[in-house]
């Protein structure tokens, strides 16, 4: 007797499971009209700039800022020799993804930048003395010091007080605005002071598909070397 209940039950449960294998494909069916392929989810390869010297030396478009030597220092409270450059960008397709700033500066008195000297960038308001120690790539050589820095992260100080650290994502500034002004100076109380070379180099990118391209293009609309003061923020 025991022996017809226990298949009974064994019965019972094999019909059950059946059953709901069946209509599960039932529905699975019902849901996807025939004929119809389902669509898989695309990965597209993300536009990149590591963070490092290598990839920085790889990047084929650039601007340069400042081209060639350059006397600045700062004096009574106020930046002597700043530069400012105007920078445009008006592609519409093709928009900066990525990149790079690269700066060498440094003194004839001690080469590479001391402690209490900083580099004052600050474009359109999005920037000031910017911080050398948070930089990708420091390079503090016996004539002057290179600093490498990413282009949508870039760490400065507001104000000479440097009480709080900010932080400036420049890729997306130099996309929101198709002119971009530059206030460039050094902080150094030595006269000898100088920026040799400040570039950008930047990739490319289609916002609309998310694929590299060679497209966008930064430009100098203009370059003034303001042969005065400006005062030290």
């Amino acid at each position: 007797m025991n022996f017809l209940k226990a298949i009974g039950f064994f019965l019972v449960a094999l019909l059950f499971v059946l059953s709901a294998v069946f209509l599960s494909k039932w529905i699975t069916t019902e849901d996807t009209p025939q004929g119809v392929e389902v669509a898989v989810p695309v990965t597209r390869q993300i536009v990149s700039c590591p963070q490092d010297r290598l990839s920085y030396s790889v990047v084929d478009k650039s601007i340069g800022l400042i081209s060639k030597k350059t006397v600045m220092f700062a004096s009574n409270g106020e930046f002597i020799n700043p530069q400012i450059v105007v920078t445009k960008s008006e592609t519409e397709d093709s928009k900066v993804a990525c990149g790079y700033v690269f700066v060498r500066a440094g003194t004839e008195t001690n080469g590479a930048l001391q402690s209490w000297e900083d580099i004052y960038i600050n474009p359109n308001t999005f920037g000031g003395h910017i911080v050398s120690q948070n930089a990708i790539s420091v390079n503090d050589g016996e004539n002057f010091s290179e600093y490498i820095f990413s282009l949508d992260r870039i760490p400065y100080w507001p104000t000479t007080a440097r009480k709080v650290v900010l932080s400036a994502d420049w890729a997306s500034l130099l996309n929101v605005s198709n002119q971009v002004k530059f206030d460039i100076a050094l902080n150094t109380n030595d006269r000898t002071g100088f920026i040799d070379e400040l570039k950008i180099a930047y990739k490319c990118w289609n916002p609309k598909t998310g694929e590299e391209n060679t497209g966008c293009k930064l430009e100098i609309l203009s370059k003034e070397d303001q042969q005065s003061t400006t005062p030290i923020k």
